[in-house]
């Protein structure tokens, strides 16, 4: 499967045209085709488990997330810092 999807996302080709100006052919390297299905199947599989080790409440809707709790205190603080270090890694 996995070399299926490296296939499908190599030698992909794009230029830019403004103004009636076109630039050179150049190879994409990075993310995968507007309108594809597997684009968004893609980003699901890669951030499903964003969420562990989260101790807060965390709300994934596409590509958007955040982490969210009420900070009363230092050690709220901290949980929440914590969270954010985490996903960082």
């Amino acid at each position: 499967m996995v070399s299926r999807v490296r296939e499908w996302l190599k030698e992909r080709m794009q230029r830019v045209c403004t103004s009636g100006v076109t630039s050179s052919w150049l190879e994409v390297l990075s993310g995968v085709p507007q309108e594809s299905v597997l684009g968004p199947i893609l980003f699901l599989i890669y951030i499903n488990d964003l969420d562990n080790g989260v101790k807060n409440w965390i709300l994934k809707f596409a590509d958007d997330t955040k982490i969210f709790c009420a900070v009363k205190n230092d050690l709220d603080r901290s949980v929440l810092q914590k969270d954010l270090d985490n996903i960082l890694k």
